[in-house]
């Protein structure tokens, strides 16, 4: 039996996976799979919750009884931007909305009326208006437009704090949940914003605590050590910041790709970075980390989707392609783009897809230099002076297109990336290691 295995939960927005790690963190077993979304009140997408805790209690259960292991550490890692809302008896009283669920467009004007101007409280929370994906402000949308259900809900957990709370029973906030686009904080001054204050909003929330925080449960007479769960792109920052003090930016790759700087000498923003897509995240101590994001996964999802049906191709063929520099010759004039996006910006595309092309390969390397030129963009709001290193981490660290195009677009950084990276769950481990 190998003793003193760490079991993480990584529930991402696309697949839920758990890890088990031995004490020197290489992978014992792992698991991928794919809950099936449900609808909310309105017939949109929203997380299925049950489907999500029942998978994790049938595997906790198989594992702890498994003569192979010995578990004696439980943590998890989750995406941002997502609620599950308590009543009074601790149960789920609204379904756990998709961040991005439509709203009607008048939602907030009464909000930023009292609180704004919008461009000063988007310098002070360290991100744009990016209405349910700025979470904190679901609540207000509850309050105000849905105020029987929001007069029930007496306890708002972040999604990881919830799955810490499905084992332990125990209620917490912790930073890297706080830190990401929530509109909760104030970067300026350290603390809830005074918007939250004033709604009392602030009274939903558990108190915060160091992301390292552990809770110690007993389960069939073992003593587990429970963490109270990290928002997993931070999660991945933490694995690369306890590798040394060398410069680098990282890029945390799947549905969304999330560009940490945390060498930034300036870790706060102006207006025109906001406006450009810099985001404050924050580190498991509380500091702020310079951040910008880009939908790339799903876009890239959804494309490939459309690319396979009209070249009639395999469901799975783009994972196959090996990189050909001959793709990016004088196939695509450098001025024209082909490909508008669902959710990016087109201020440089056509109306619609142009797929005029030879095959599928010239296509998809097509489609990817367009989505890395956006990257590039979204890299250059974040950084002073490129680091010399771009760690590569997720779901494109092993997609070869992806990364030889990344390296002719920085040709002067080193690239690296691990293949079957799962540096979420890894910083989840390692969180529970770190001095309380």
């Amino acid at each position: 039996m190998i003793k003193d295995c760490c079991l993480v939960f990584d529930v991402g927005k696309t697949n839920q996976k758990y890890f088990l790690f031995d004490p020197d963190f290489k992978i014992l077993k792992r698991e991928r799979i794919k809950v099936q979304k449900i609808k909310d009140e309105d017939g949109h997408k929203a997380e299925n919750i049950a489907g999500i805790e029942k998978w994790m209690k049938d595997r906790f259960d198989e594992l702890m009884q498994s003569e192979a292991f010995e578990i004696t550490k439980v943590n998890f890692s989750g995406f941002g931007a997502t609620w599950v809302h308590l009543d009074k008896d601790d149960q789920i009283i609204t379904p756990v909305y998709d961040y991005h669920k439509e709203i009607a467009g008048d939602t907030f004007n009464l909000f930023y009326e009292n609180y704004g101007p919008e461009a000063v409280f988007a310098s002070q929370t360290g991100s744009k208006n990016l209405n349910m994906l700025n979470s904190g402000k679901q609540l207000y949308w509850l309050k105000t437009k849905r105020p029987k259900l929001y007069i029930k809900i007496k306890c708002s957990l972040h999604l990881p704090q919830y799955l810490s709370f499905v084992f332990t029973g125990e209620k917490f906030t912790e930073y890297t949940s706080i830190g990401c686009h929530t509109d909760l904080w104030n970067y300026e001054t350290k603390q809830y914003h005074q918007w939250v204050k004033s709604e009392k909003i602030d009274l939903l929330f558990p108190p915060i605590v160091q992301t390292n925080k552990i809770v110690v449960k007993n389960f069939n007479q073992r003593e587990i050590i429970f963490g109270v769960g990290i928002h997993d792109s931070s999660s991945a920052l933490l694995t690369y910041l306890l590798k040394g003090k060398e410069s680098f930016i990282l890029l945390s790759t799947g549905t969304w790709c999330i560009n940490f700087n945390p060498f930034s000498d300036d870790s706060l923003f102006d207006k025109t970075q906001i406006n450009n897509g810099a985001t404050a995240y924050m580190k498991v101590d509380g500091s702020p980390v310079k951040s910008s994001r880009l939908f790339l996964g799903e876009e890239h999802r959804l494309k490939v989707k459309k690319l396979i049906k009209h070249f009639k191709k395999p469901k799975y063929y783009h994972r196959s392609l090996e990189w050909n520099k001959a793709w990016t010759g004088k196939t695509f004039p450098a001025s024209k783009n082909h490909f508008h996006w669902k959710f990016l910006d087109n201020a440089n595309a056509p109306a619609q897809d142009d797929l005029d092309f030879p095959d599928f390969e010239t296509a998809y390397c097509k489609m990817m230099m367009e989505l890395i030129d956006l990257l590039k963009e979204q890299i250059d709001v974040i950084c002073e002076t490129l680091p010399k290193k771009i760690y590569i981490d997720g779901g494109f660290s092993d997609n070869k297109i992806f990364l030889a195009l990344l390296k002719k677009q920085f040709p002067s950084q080193k690239i690296k990336a691990k293949p079957a990276s799962f540096a979420c769950a890894l910083g989840a481990a390692q969180i529970l290691g770190q001095d309380q």
